[in-house]
């Protein structure tokens, strides 16, 4: 079986808000999460006793992060437009 071609696309503002936040994790290492964690767990198994499929992650860009702009009249620091930039 040839390895899967893989792109991880993140949501910032749903990782923060709902992974982060209230955490002392605010840093996160996204490539190896997904390559140690997450793909091993979800890769697929043609039969139940087969290895799983490999997968490697597309050499273009492997990782596109999006977040939602921080609207000024919510924001909670003078700087967060700003820093957010």
């Amino acid at each position: 079986m040839s390895a899967l071609r893989t792109r991880i696309y993140i949501d910032g503002y749903n990782l923060y808000y709902g992974c982060l936040r209230k955490t002392a994790f605010k840093w996160l290492e996204v490539l190896t999460l997904f390559e140690t964690q997450i793909l091993p767990s979800i890769l697929y198994r043609p039969p139940p006793d087969a290895a799983p499929a490999t997968m490697t992650l597309h050499p273009d860009c492997a990782i596109k992060y999006f977040t939602a702009k921080i609207i000024e009249s919510a924001a909670k620091g003078e700087d967060s437009v700003s820093s957010q930039a």
